[in-house]
């Protein structure tokens, strides 16, 4: 398959399902998952003022099990609490989220 001038291949692959990584992603997601990532990310303050002392980790638990979650939320939960790589940044990802507020 011949690029096109200005389209650069990246050859990674999403962890979750295969895709290609469109940007430099410290946690290997494809577009779809990088969103659903964010977007935990993003909301996890708003679970733990609901929840009171949630830890991260019970929060991609219920994430994982909730019927109102979407597909790719429950899937980027599930693989990252399956690596300690993936959670150690999430973790540090939550870290920084929080120093910027």
């Amino acid at each position: 398959m011949r690029q096109r001038p200005g389209m650069e291949t990246n050859s990674e692959k999403c962890v979750i399902c295969g895709r290609s990584v469109e940007t430099e992603s410290k946690q290997s997601f494809c577009r779809l998952h990088m969103e659903a990532y964010r977007n935990i990310v993003k909301n996890y303050g708003n679970w733990r003022n609901a929840y009171g002392d949630l830890t991260p980790e019970e929060f991609l638990k219920r994430l994982e099990n909730n019927e109102y979650a979407g597909k790719w939320v429950k899937e980027v939960a599930r693989v990252v609490l399956s690596s300690r790589d993936l959670l150690q940044l999430f973790l540090d990802d939550l870290s920084c989220l929080s120093k910027k507020d």
